[in-house]
């Protein structure tokens, strides 16, 4: 099994979901270890900043630290987050910024590695560092040891949970927005809608690279089916959930990208207050541990979403509508029986896709009044809960996105135009392999088969996606 180096520099959201769900191992390096030398925090925090602290008195100090910020409450964290979390810290450590010796590091990384199973709570963090649930964690690994100088309130300045939640949430909507355009080059076909939007015309007239990389895609997983040819299409114009897909797809991916670097980014960067500064050999006061950038970037990535989720839902209600689709009512062969077919799928589809146009809303408003600490501390970024938000939307995207493919699937047999696609095909054919075709009288299709078939076949489905 190939492992990942720890550097402390380059650490990288593709790096943590590898650990995190693959168990990947991590090693720190050499050099890492020797920057794990610095200066040592003998102050107090808070509202006792600047109060000094007798050397003999730091290990109890960093012990009462730990303990009253122990105030977490709530939910647990997936198992899942709680890794990712972790190797956020170690690669923290691993910069050498926060002062701490490489025996925390060395803990953290055994730890990681044995897929040890720590109980940490998700609620408890403002966004100005994660410091609550961060302390579930340092006690349960360091509990044992005497800290110290610094070594506590490095780990309660880090935002790792958050950074980790948000690691993985990213990871999860890249992947669905990718798959996506697949899907709905399927529901154009379903549909018979007009290709033209995917034209290099389209395309060259809006230079925006988010819309000419899904854009081409779309084009691509087309290549070969029925409505490229003259009379393919049914409509010069089709509704916007359509005519606008390489539009609404390519924004969201241009968002994500931008809040991928930013949250990268944030690996790279100290949340410790005061910093170590290794070059100038000196410590600076700072507030590193207000991660607005992070906030604001997953604020952007969620709510790019909003317009994403919205077009698919109002493509598989065009789909199931015969007035608009030119189909069956509901994608279900007429018997004389009258069931409502696929209707009742699609309305679940538009309660859970309004479930995640509502957990899009930004958090950066902060809090309605954020002063504590006699004053010291008078706002709060929200980092955890836009990480959490962001997880959110990303779980639900996954569940709207597989609903469009179902009823695409179905939309492309009822209507028996031929030939799909090259890559279109195959994404229908890999459906029919969990999912019949539902004729009139039977049941309409459950998701979870799906969602599993596709999980399960990740590396045919990640080949499809990457034809383009």
């Amino acid at each position: 099994m190939s492992h990942v180096d720890i550097t402390g520099f380059d650490l990288t959201i593709d790096e943590i979901a590898r650990v995190t769900r693959q168990k990947t191992p991590v090693s720190v390096t050499p050099d890492a270890v020797e920057r794990m030398e610095a200066a040592r925090v003998t102050t107090s925090v808070g509202a006792k900043t600047g109060v000094p602290l007798a050397p003999e008195r730091i290990g109890e100090f960093n012990r009462r630290l730990l303990l009253t910020h122990n105030v977490a409450h709530g939910p647990l964290a997936p198992h899942e987050a709680v890794r990712a979390m972790m190797l956020v810290l170690l690669n923290s450590m691993a910069s050498g910024r926060l002062g701490v010796r490489p025996l925390l590091a060395e803990r953290l990384s055994e730890a990681l590695n044995a897929d040890r199973q720590i109980d940490v709570h998700i609620w408890g963090s403002m966004g100005q560092s994660d410091m609550a649930p961060i302390t579930d964690l340092a006690l349960a690994l360091y509990g044992d040891i005497e800290l110290q100088a610094g070594e506590a309130l490095a780990m309660l300045n880090s935002s790792a949970l958050a950074l980790g939640i948000a690691a993985l949430a990213m990871a999860d909507l890249q992947r669905s927005l990718d798959l996506w355009s697949l899907i709905a080059a399927l529901s154009m076909e379903g549909f018979a809608a007009n290709p033209s939007i995917v034209s290099e015309a389209a395309l060259r007239s809006r230079p925006f690279a988010g819309l000419e990389r899904h854009g081409s895609r779309i084009r691509r997983y087309l290549d070969g089916s029925y409505i490229l040819a003259k009379g393919g299409p049914r409509h010069l114009q089709d509704p916007l959930s359509f005519r606008s897909l390489p539009l609404l797809h390519g924004t969201a991916a241009d968002s994500l990208d931008f809040a991928w670097r930013q949250v990268e980014t944030e690996f790279r960067s100290s949340q410790n207050n005061p910093i170590v500064s290794l070059e100038d050999r000196s410590l600076v006061s700072v507030a590193n541990f207000d991660t607005v950038s992070l906030s604001m970037a997953l604020d952007i990535a969620r709510l790019a979403f909003a317009p994403v989720v919205t077009g698919s839902a109002e493509r598989v209600a065009k789909l199931v509508d015969s007035f608009w689709s030119g189909l069956t009512v509901g994608l279900i062969e007429e018997d004389g029986v009258g069931l409502p077919g696929f209707n009742g799928l699609a309305q679940f589809h538009k309660a859970i896709t309004s479930e995640a146009r509502l957990a899009t809303a930004p958090v950066v408003q902060e809090l309605a009044s954020s002063s504590h600490s006699n004053g010291n501390l008078d706002r709060a970024g929200m980092a955890g809960l836009a990480a959490r938000k962001t997880a959110e939307v990303a779980s639900l995207c996954r569940s709207i996105a597989t609903i469009e493919l179902l009823v695409a699937a179905q939309a492309v047999d009822i209507r028996k135009a031929t030939p799909l696609g090259v890559t279109t095909s195959k994404l229908h054919e890999l459906v029919r392999e969990v999912i019949p075709f539902a004729a009139a009288g039977d049941s309409v299709p459950h998701l979870d088969p799906l969602l599993l078939h596709i999980e399960g076949r990740n590396s045919d489905v990640q080949r499809m996606i990457e034809l383009a």
